[in-house]
């Protein structure tokens, strides 16, 4: 460590910390509109997130995401944060809570369980700042990449080649991780999703406690929960944000004040949170859609079919404002408006040359999908008869059904594939606001024993859902937490320079006069505005009509990519042999989903492709690990 390293360590958790109040300013902004004035920080940030996400998408379509814009937005968003006086208090709650028998014991365990929480925090928090756990098929190849060059370009640029571009999500996460990039460098963008979802989880964590009236023991309790159930960590996708999001939704719906008074902007929130959780990754949709479709029907059973429809429709309404500027640019970059619910785009199933995702046999997706619908299910059926039915209970209810029904349609939709890391994020919310349903209980009936037995359980099942993720070291964000903090206080470069200055020599051999074809390891070293370079991830996995040609040779790939004007073709090919290899065992594997087996046999066949094409064409830069290829000049 020295004292550079140390400072930027700072610098980082400073920013993010003003960009997580500027938001906030953003969300006190739209609700001072609504007629709210001094929101609490937790309704402010939650409001803000919409807001600044669709600004996002504003300016994306005006190719205008630069840094000097950005920090410009974000001080503009400090500076409403602090003329609109927001607040730390949940000044709409309820103080009162409802009388518990409390013993001693339990009173002076708090100090120090809220004392462990904090220090659990700080540590995690911390941690965020730098990693060196990047995902080599995602994050190496594109995630990095992605917020890098829209920076770069001003907007997220068409990359009808990437597979990830297309399917993953439609801009808003990278929006948020410019936001980040605004100030510090590549290597600190994992903050956008782990540092400001740490900071509105705290918040959240808190208000929630305070709006369900729980005791100072449950409140320390439940917020120990909260931050020692680790999250997924396999790549850059979004997770601990999104998490937070869907504590959010219960917390918007479970106000009994807001619900009072304004119904209406109940509703637009709802949407407008549904709407950035969609940005961010477009797995996380179903989720909130289908809670906010259990929210209504609730509502219409107690209020009358029309303010359940009211509610749904100006979700809907919301949720399609913050998300329609990305969408319309989607549309225009990727072919679809929202993969693959409003079309599949430039994704490989369009051109029906290989099966679609979904295409795993019944046995295959029962296997992959059941082991985490069960849970789910038991956990519905206990809130159903076990819990309170008042709007808040009902609030709680909506998660837990939307957890259930949303896991098993994405799980059918993706063949079984990463059942649980696509559904993580609304999964966590769901089991542990079980502790809130039977400490509700509880306080009503403080003389049953039932109640604390079941508090027990729900502990132990908390405790062993959090153990079952250490599974995969990989995805066990506590394992990585050591690793963050020593790359975090050294400052540890992403690649070592000698790789930095090897991509920096295969740019300069790629001429400009036409544009270029990149299917390397770490495509985030590149300079996109130098060159026209389209990102190639998973070659052949997307690409634009007629779709790329797989049962051809390499002349006809060739032909394909000259036509669309990638006349130089940039390949890390040393590092194929390996990949390889590992993609006859999985074509070989039955146990693996169909979108797996299609996804290995494309790459399969378009690294044979580049292989016939490294023996005819001209080489204008070959180093023994990346070449660049001119297609149009024989060898």
């Amino acid at each position: 460590m020295t004292p550079a390293s140390l400072l930027h360590f700072i610098e980082a958790l400073i920013w993010c910390a003003l960009l997580f109040l500027s938001i906030a300013g953003y969300g006190a902004l739209l609700l001072r509109l609504c007629n709210i004035r001094r929101p609490s920080i937790t309704l402010a940030a939650t409001s803000g997130f919409g807001v600044v996400v669709f600004l996002g998408g504003c300016l994306n379509l005006l190719h205008l995401i630069a840094a000097p814009i950005l920090i410009a937005i974000t001080i503009l968003g400090l500076l409403a944060a602090i003329l609109l006086r927001i607040t730390l208090s949940e000044t709409n709650t309820p103080t009162t809570l409802t009388p518990v028998q409390k013993t001693s014991w339990a009173a002076s365990l708090v100090p120090l369980l809220l004392i462990l929480t904090a220090v659990v925090f700080l540590v995690r928090i911390a941690a965020t700042v730098h990693t060196q756990s990047y995902q080599a098929s995602d994050d190496y190849n594109f995630y990095l990449a992605a917020p890098a060059k829209m920076l770069q370009l001003h907007h997220y640029a068409a990359d009808p080649f990437s597979e990830r571009r297309v399917m993953s999500s439609i801009g808003g996460n990278y929006f948020l991780q410019t936001l980040v990039l605004a100030v510090l460098p590549l290597t600190d963008v994992q903050m956008a999703d782990r540092a400001l979802g740490l900071l509105l989880l705290a918040f959240l964590a808190f208000a929630l406690a305070s709006e369900f009236d729980l005791t100072p023991p449950q409140r320390a309790v439940f917020a120990f929960l909260v931050f020692t159930t680790p999250q997924l960590v396999f790549n850059l996708t979004f997770v601990l944000l999104p998490s937070a999001l869907f504590f959010a939704l219960v917390y918007l719906a479970a106000r009994r004040k807001l619900l009072a008074d304004n119904p209406t902007l109940q509703a637009l929130l709802l949407g407008a949170t549904t709407g950035v959780i969609a940005t961010t990754k477009s797995t996380y949709l179903p989720h909130g859609v289908i809670f906010v479709a259990c929210f209504a029907l609730f509502q219409a059973r107690r209020r009358g079919l029309s303010s359940g429809a009211k509610t749904l429709l100006l979700a809907a309404l919301s949720c399609l404002i913050v998300m329609a500027p990305w969408m319309i640019a989607s549309h225009a970059t990727s072919g679809t408006w929202f993969y693959p619910l409003l079309g599949k785009g430039y994704q490989y199933s369009t051109y029906g040359l290989y099966p679609a995702p979904s295409g795993a046999g019944l046995s295959i997706i029962l296997h992959k999908v059941v082991p985490f619908c069960a849970p789910l299910a038991l956990l519905l059926v206990l809130e159903w008869f076990l819990g309170d039915r008042d709007e808040q209970g009902e609030a709680i209810l909506s998660l837990s059904a939307a957890a259930l029904c949303a896991t098993l349609l994405v799980g059918i939709g993706t063949g079984g594939d990463s059942v649980r890391r696509y559904n993580y994020p609304c999964i966590i919310p769901a089991m542990l606001l079980l502790y809130i349903v039977f400490s509700r209980r509880r306080n009503t009936f403080p003389g049953s024993r039932r109640w604390p037995i079941l508090q027990t359980i729900t502990l132990l099942f908390i405790a062993y859902t959090a153990i079952t993720t250490w599974r995969n070291k990989f995805t066990n964000e506590y394992d990585q937490i050591p690793i963050g903090l020593k790359a975090g206080l050294r400052d540890t470069p992403i690649v070592p320079a000698s790789v930095a200055a090897e991509y920096a020599a295969v740019q300069r051999a790629i001429p400009t006069d036409a544009g270029a074809l990149a299917t390397v390891t770490n495509s985030f070293l590149f300079d996109y505005r130098a060159n026209p370079i389209s990102i190639a991830d998973y070659p052949g996995a997307a690409s634009l009509p007629s779709g790329w040609p797989s049962r051809g040779d390499g002349n006809a790939l060739a032909e394909y990519l000259l036509a669309h004007n990638l006349r130089y073709l940039v390949c890390s090919y040393a590092d194929f042999v390996d990949l390889d290899h590992e993609a006859v065992k999985v074509l070989h594997d039955p146990s693996r989903t169909q979108w797996i087996h299609s996804e290995q046999a494309i790459i399969l066949r378009s690294h044979q492709q580049y292989a016939e094409l490294a023996q005819t064409r001209r080489h204008l830069y070959d180093d023994g690990q990346i070449y660049v290829l001119d297609l149009a000049e024989q060898r």
